[in-house]
């Protein structure tokens, strides 16, 4: 049987079955799927967990007896196997084949698997498990859906966000569910219930990745000084350059691929639209500094950012600060490199 995440709920409130098989490589969404299998097998008297992480020289043996041995703590528990990399070898794929031939009653298997592509699903040991459980595949959010996801998972929290506030969280938290979900624990604790894009700019930009997201917004912008002076603080606090450098590259990348596509003919909301940035605060960013500057330039600014990450990871023979400084000043719209970094 295959299931959606969000069909989970309802299959559990009818039947529990003797296998459940999750594959993904989002960690929330995994966390959050065995976080309910995990309660419904409590509910049910499968009272004791029994976690095996597949790795090295794995006994499979050893988990065949483990299966079949009566608990010590109660009659009925969960036994989890993790296979990191999604691949049980011969000896495994066997095992797991052997285990459902004469199952144990009273003991009910979670396999946590990462993203499995097609040649995975159609092994023989794949095949077997599939028919005997329930496989549930998730995948990751995909940007269009996520202010939709932070909206309703602010609800279930007493909350409620503006559409600018979603768009913000959203942007900042692309890519990585977990912290959008912290972020959403934190504006709770700061108890907010109706959120603004104000709360979003001061709690999470500042909280979680302190201010380089306004050290780009303040390039793009085309201001140098409030740049260089933004850079200078977070030099002087310690960080790593890197930490920077991936915000910008990503908002370079953006401000090029909006440039590319309305220089072929697409207008300036379509090609946004596209490219899946709703914020307006950030659409207005892309917009001007696309009229600032010119394709060539924003290719020398990859250029760059290459550059300093090379540095960063002694390749090339740089200082990664004083390379992000001439990134800077070129997003600023000036071709200058500082020797140093100034405090404004």
């Amino acid at each position: 049987m295959r299931l959606k995440p969000e069909q989970l709920h309802q299959h559990l409130q009818k039947e529990l079955k003797p296998l459940y098989i999750v594959s993904g490589d989002e960690p929330l969404l995994a966390q959050e799927i065995c976080d309910q299998i995990r309660a419904h097998a409590k509910s049910q008297g499968f009272d004791e967990r029994e976690v095996h992480h597949v790795e090295g020289n794995f006994k499979w043996g050893e988990l065949l007896e483990a299966a079949n041995a009566l608990s010590l703590f109660s009659s009925r528990k969960l036994m989890e196997i993790r296979i990191d990399n999604g691949k049980p070898g011969d000896q495994g794929s066997k095992a797991l084949v052997q285990l459902f031939d004469n199952p144990n009653p009273d003991t009910i298997v979670l396999l946590v698997l990462p993203k499995l592509d097609k040649s995975a699903t159609n092994t023989k040991w794949f095949k077997a498990l599939d028919k005997i459980g329930v496989f549930i595949q998730h995948w990751p959010m995909e940007r269009n859906q996520l202010p939709g996801w932070l909206a309703n998972r602010l609800r279930q929290q007493g909350m409620k966000a503006d559409r600018d506030a979603l768009a913000l969280l959203a942007d900042r938290t692309d890519g990585n569910l977990l912290a959008a979900a912290q972020e959403i624990e934190k504006l709770k604790l700061l108890g907010l219930s109706e959120i603004t894009a104000k709360h979003i700019e001061a709690a999470v930009g500042d909280a979680s990745r302190y201010d380089v997201f306004a050290l780009s917004e303040a390039a793009f912008k085309g201001d140098t000084a409030r740049s260089l002076h933004i850079l200078g603080t977070l030099q002087g606090e310690g960080i790593h350059a890197l930490q920077p450098l991936a915000i910008l590259t990503n908002d370079i990348r953006q401000l090029m691929s909006f440039m590319q596509l309305v220089q072929a003919g697409t207008s300036d909301d379509k090609a946004l639209q596209q490219l899946k940035v709703f914020w307006p605060k950030k659409q207005s960013q892309i917009k001007g500094a696309a009229r600032r500057l010119n394709v060539t330039v924003v290719q020398e600014c990859l250029t760059i950012c290459k550059q300093v990450d090379q540095s960063s990871k002694n390749i090339l023979q740089d200082d990664p600060w004083r390379l992000i400084s001439s990134l800077i000043t070129k997003l600023c719209g000036l071709n200058i490199i500082p020797n140093r970094i100034h405090s404004i």
